[in-house]
């Protein structure tokens, strides 16, 4: 009997939340000696980078030998979903990025020194930012279409805040190479995506707002 026979989709989708953990901790742990340098904040991107290409790897070896599935068809769920997901979440990054220039505009004021700081700048060079762009689809594609679809699929009754909470403690997990706060950003961002995930099951709305969430602040000057 093949391995794929024996284990069920909860099974599966089981096996690969752990082993994802365990790369996440052997890929932490070997972070110091391939880079040559501690795990930092300023270089914890390389650690994403790592993070995003053993993730396409062990995907495709669960999808071959056991009955985990990547679920495609969050690219092209239907027009009208697409429509719907881009439009609620068209009008939530147009509230991030108002929200981010009002942030800006306080700093200004309060912080002495930050009215000098550029209100614009792509800073590409700075911590890999030229990659942002796929990251944002390669992640949302991996924890909506990968992650959240099979642990829907693991359920014997469909429940969407089970689904949705249980991805996003997934997602907090695996940001263990990241101080506290971004652990609980990445996990409530991936909570309130994941709902409208839920909703239209198009992935494009939450690649939108993961975009705007990470790639704009700094464009405005509100990171460093």
């Amino acid at each position: 009997m093949t391995i794929r026979k024996r284990l069920t989709p909860a099974l599966s989708t089981l096996l690969f939340l752990l082993v994802s953990v365990a790369c996440q901790v052997v890929a932490i742990k070997i972070f110091p000696h391939v880079v040559g340098a501690p795990l930092v904040e300023d270089n914890a991107y390389i650690l994403t980078r790592m993070m995003e290409g053993y993730f396409v790897i062990l995907t495709v070896i669960f999808a071959v030998f056991t009955r985990f599935k990547i679920h495609f068809e969050c690219l092209n769920p239907g027009k009208e979903r697409v429509k719907n997901d881009l439009i609620i979440s068209g009008i939530i990054s147009v509230g991030l990025i108002i929200g981010l220039i009002v942030v800006r505009m306080v700093q200004n004021v309060f912080i002495p020194g930050y009215a000098e700081k550029p209100w614009f700048g792509l800073y590409l060079g700075t911590y890999m930012r030229w990659f942002y762009p796929i990251s944002a689809v390669l992640q949302e594609i991996f924890v909506k279409g990968v992650v959240e679809d099979n642990i829907t699929a693991s359920c014997k009754k469909y429940n969407k805040h089970f689904t949705v909470w249980m991805t996003a403690l997934f997602f907090f997990v695996i940001h263990m190479g990241y101080e506290l706060p971004m652990m609980f950003g990445a996990a409530i961002l991936c909570a309130l995506t994941g709902y409208l995930y839920e909703k239209n099951k198009s992935v494009w709305g939450s690649i939108l707002i993961h975009f705007v969430i990470g790639f704009i602040p700094k464009i405005v000057g509100v990171s460093r």
